[in-house]
């Protein structure tokens, strides 16, 4: 079963639906990679301080992994539990290492 997609301005989904729609009308045909990052783009997180060094990185469904303030640099780390997460890079600022863990492809 398919769940309608809210095409609304506030719709985090209505950019995938136009393109869905624009390949309908073009005749054209399009990738599930293409769908995603749309997707992705658009997806909203949210930031909890657990300690001032080290941040939560998740959206309403699921914990995206965690960032760890060292020295002057940012580690994103991917992952639900910080005990095992996977470090995906190093950034100078919070808000990179939260866009990379939001922009992180699984």
């Amino acid at each position: 079963m398919t769940e309608p997609i809210d095409a609304t301005q506030t719709s985090t989904t209505g950019d995938a639906r136009r393109i869905v729609e624009l390949a309908a009308a073009t005749n054209t045909t399009m990738s599930n990679k293409l769908l995603l990052d749309t997707l992705r783009r658009n997806a909203q997180v949210t930031t909890r301080h657990i300690r001032t060094d080290f941040v939560e990185v998740a959206t309403a469904t699921a914990v995206l992994g965690y960032v760890c303030r060292q020295g002057s640099e940012y580690t994103a780390l991917r992952g639900d539990d910080p005990a095992w997460a996977q470090e995906i890079g190093r950034y100078g600022t919070e808000s990179l290492a939260v866009e990379a863990l939001r922009m992180r492809r699984a």
